[in-house]
């Protein structure tokens, strides 16, 4: 153990530093209380053999400021003094030491209490191992959230050392404005002690220290203690679970290969239309790429997916914002246009995206071009269910294949 030895008097001293140097103890040695607390702060100890009558600063004051040093870490302070010294003994307790010796200090009961300490300490270090160790940040504030504890996993979660955070406000870890909010949530909690999160597993933000807010998994605690509540925190860092959550969202309502929107959203949004009926038509378009095979054939599948994936963005950015496109599948792509004042309106709209779809693209270093036949349903004229309004737009695109490809054709013209 390195033991801090605090004596004014190095003739007392000397026989003692001998003897915890010979039991394999390393000792730094200081005469006055000032210079333990310094040697502390420069150094921490295991152990603290601190005397109670010094110059500059006793070891009572010396043991108080020591505590307040020690943060989670429990370094054991036992205090040397004469039999007849019961209020200093008491005095001594009450300002934090953990034991204490009768001079003259016998070498039997000095080794006997040190041994004493060393499994106490142990059992810490075990504990603050297994706590260093787990894969979630643990962390304690007090009841002004004050961090009084933070484990690795928190310091490799969020990227602050535990130097950083003991004795800072944990409002730092959170993002606007729950850190803003915080403060007065305790003081709440405290004068109410209603719990809207204690006791509870929940999802929350958390904030890096880069500045980077992610997701959460927050569990707090609270342990009540004489000397005020302390709140434990473990938290779970789910960046990597709510990316894979929300990419399986995105792949069940969006086409994996153009990242438009697929068939099932497609139908989604249908029904929202329709369950919202009013004066305002709206039109279905069909549209069916002319060429695609032979790019298909005769550059192979990525040469065709790349193809795909152009098209699919010059549809997109022909369109309004408030418009919806989907690809249904091969090559087959249906657009919902709102608010549209009739079939012309529909066709100058189809006309812009028959423009994106036949604009010439390099794939595998050539140059190609496809075209497109349109189809045409308008709504609610060519129907009030999704299913007739897309058969509608399908006759009316399948019409202008009919008729020679790289046509627009709305339903209801196609003879």
């Amino acid at each position: 153990m390195h033991i801090l030895f605090v004596d004014d008097s190095r003739a007392t001293a000397l026989p003692l530093i001998a003897f915890l140097q010979q039991e394999g103890h390393r000792v730094s040695f200081v005469q006055d209380g000032r210079a333990a607390v310094e040697a502390y702060q420069a150094e921490p100890p295991d152990l603290v053999l601190m005397d109670i009558v010094m110059p500059e600063m006793d070891g009572i004051e010396a043991t108080r400021r020591i505590k307040a040093l020690s943060g989670t870490r429990w370094v054991p302070v036992m205090l040397m003094t004469a039999l007849s010294a019961k209020e200093e003994i008491v005095a001594g307790l009450d300002a934090g030491a953990d034991d204490y010796l009768i001079k003259p200090i016998s070498f039997e009961v000095l080794d006997a209490r040190l041994r004493s300490m060393q499994r106490i300490a142990t059992m810490q270090d075990s504990l603050f191992a297994i706590l260093d160790n787990v894969f979630e940040a643990i962390l304690t504030i007090d009841e002004a959230g004050i961090v009084q504890s933070y484990n690795k996993a928190a310091e490799r979660i969020f990227g602050y050392t535990a130097a950083e955070m003991i004795g800072a406000n944990v409002k730092i870890l959170m993002p606007s404005p729950y850190a803003e909010e915080h403060d007065g949530y305790l003081a709440r909690y405290l004068q109410e002690r209603a719990p809207r999160a204690i006791g509870d597993v929940r999802k929350a933000q958390g904030r890096r220290k880069d500045g980077e807010i992610f997701p959460i998994r927050l569990a707090l605690t609270e342990i009540r203690r004489p000397t005020g509540s302390l709140f434990i925190g473990l938290i779970g860092d789910i960046s990597d679970e709510e990316a894979a959550r929300e990419r399986i969202e995105f792949l069940a309502l969006n086409d994996m290969l153009t990242g438009l929107p697929n068939r099932a959203q497609f139908t989604d949004e249908m029904d929202a239309l329709l369950k919202t009926p009013g004066a305002s038509t709206h039109a279905l378009l069909f549209i069916d790429l002319d060429d695609f095979k032979p790019i298909n054939d005769i550059l192979g599948h990525e040469a065709g997916d790349e193809a795909l994936r152009i098209v699919a963005r010059r549809l997109r950015h022909s369109l309004a914002a408030s418009d919806f496109i989907a690809r249904l599948g091969g090559d087959e792509f249906v657009a919902i246009v709102r608010d549209v004042d009739g079939p012309e309106a529909a066709l100058k709209i189809a006309g812009r995206l028959f423009d994106a779809a036949c604009l010439p693209m390099v794939l595998n270093g050539t140059e190609r071009r496809m075209g497109a036949s349109i189809g045409i349903a308008m709504i609610p004229q060519h129907g009030t269910n999704a299913a007739a309004i897309l058969t509608a737009a399908d006759n009316a695109m399948y019409a202008a294949k009919r008729a020679g490809r790289g046509r627009i054709m709305v339903a209801g013209t196609e003879e």
